[in-house]
């Protein structure tokens, strides 16, 4: 079998746990017989290229037609999109080549794209215009402000301002505002269309598969399959080093960003008066707004010296980095697909606390596992912290391995073929 991976993004690049995924299954694919793997890069700031990775190739495209192309020269029996997935599915479908997309995020189906709420809850009800063009609005300059006017406003009518709006230069204030209405209707159309184009979708929690048949997908197009993580080298040399440690090391991995809940447990560990206490934050800003975000929260919390802020590291320092430390902190307020880091910190028996975000529900059952806490709750949080720092432990948990996924992904794949 010839599979094509489409990864998110760069697929030279470990910014985001969609990358890091990718990155990790074609490494096992390398070593396989059964599947001849080729990769398709799709970033837009690249030129087209052919290199090569751990002996397979790797396209990165930047355009719908150099994508055609790979697929037309490589003739893969099979697709697995993880990135341009929109795009993937319009051309495997166009060519005759059965396309499954992993549902790495809430986007395919919110048109805000984290399936978060104007009252920062978990969206649990299907996109519609009437739904979706506040929460939209919300990430625009003065949108909120508008809402209500905009709300009582012709559906259609508004949709063609923004067409007439596209053709014109760009406004400030006025373009993004009276362009919603056209890229919420665009893109409810977009995931529809999607659904309709990919053969396969697999969800790696039964969060977003939920979220997947809420919105229309059949549950006979979709598969719960979780992730699978490598074999983490750094497994702590004694259960009860963490009872003999000085400090109590919680610690965040991950990007620096609203949705990511950063300002929460900011708020929570601040409030609690231990001077044994550590909180290290691993991770970047991606854009000007995360930048913004994490400038605000270090200007806020710059007096609690126990705040340490490390930035983004390479992949490869990340297991040194962390080896230290005792508790990982996940406090996402938002639909959280999977959380890799999650995975990562458990098969180190590292304990973790969790918000129940969707993917952490998958990976922690118990207490011996971890603790999972309401999302945008400080003081919930605060109060699990307080719990683990009088009752230090190591997680029981037991993770999904890159092997065992792999399997998983190589019985749907050839499942999908024999069945187009």
């Amino acid at each position: 079998m010839k599979l094509c991976i489409v990864s998110s993004g760069d697929f030279f690049s470990n910014y985001g746990g969609g990358q890091v995924y990718v990155r990790n299954i074609v490494d096992d694919f390398c070593r396989r017989q059964e599947i001849t793997t080729i990769v398709v890069s799709f970033c837009e700031r690249q030129v087209f290229e052919k290199k090569k990775y751990n002996g397979i190739d790797v396209f990165s495209v930047n355009n719908e037609q150099t994508f055609r192309e790979v697929l037309l020269k490589t003739k893969p029996d099979i697709v697995h999109s993880n990135g341009e997935k929109y795009l993937s599915a319009k051309l495997c479908k166009e060519l005759e080549i059965p396309c499954i997309v992993t549902a790495h995020h809430g986007g395919l189906v919110c048109p805000a794209g984290t399936l978060l709420n104007t009252d920062d809850e978990i969206c649990n009800i299907p996109a519609d215009f009437s739904h979706c063009l506040k929460c939209y609005l919300r990430h625009t300059p003065t949108g909120l402000f508008w809402f209500p006017l905009l709300k009582r406003y012709s559906q259609k009518r508004y949709i063609k301002i923004g067409k007439r709006l596209k053709r014109l230069p760009f406004i400030p204030f006025l373009s993004p505002i009276g362009e919603t209405g056209l890229i919420v209707s665009e893109k409810i159309a977009e995931w529809k269309e999607l659904a309709d184009n990919v053969t396969h979708f697999i969800a790696p929690s039964n969060a977003i598969a939920e979220a997947l048949k809420r919105n229309g997908c059949p549950k006979s197009k979709i598969s719960v399959i979780p992730h699978g993580i490598p074999q983490q080298h750094h497994i702590p040399s004694s259960p009860f080093s963490v009872l003999r440690s000085p400090f109590i090391k919680f610690y965040y991995v991950g990007r620096i960003n609203y949705v990511k809940g950063i300002h929460i447990l900011l708020k929570a560990f601040s409030s609690i008066e231990d001077p044994n206490i550590e909180l290290h934050l691993i991770g970047g800003a991606g854009n000007n707004a995360e930048q913004r975000y994490m400038k605000r929260l270090q200007r806020q919390y710059r007096k609690d010296t126990r705040i340490i802020w490390h930035g983004k590291l390479p992949l490869e320092q990340m297991n040194e980095a962390i080896k230290d430390y005792h508790c990982l902190i996940h406090p996402a307020i938002y639909l959280e697909v999977f959380g890799l880091n999650i995975s990562e910190a458990l098969s180190q028996h590292k304990y973790v606390i969790a918000t129940r975000c969707g993917g952490s529900e998958m990976q922690i059952h118990n207490e011996n596992e971890g603790i999972l806490v309401n999302p945008n709750n400080p003081e919930e949080l605060k109060d699990a912290m307080i719990h683990y720092i009088n009752s230090p432990k190591h997680s029981t948990a037991e993770v999904e391995r890159i092997e065992t996924h792999i399997q998983n992904l190589i019985k749907l794949y050839f499942q999908t073929t024999k069945e187009k």
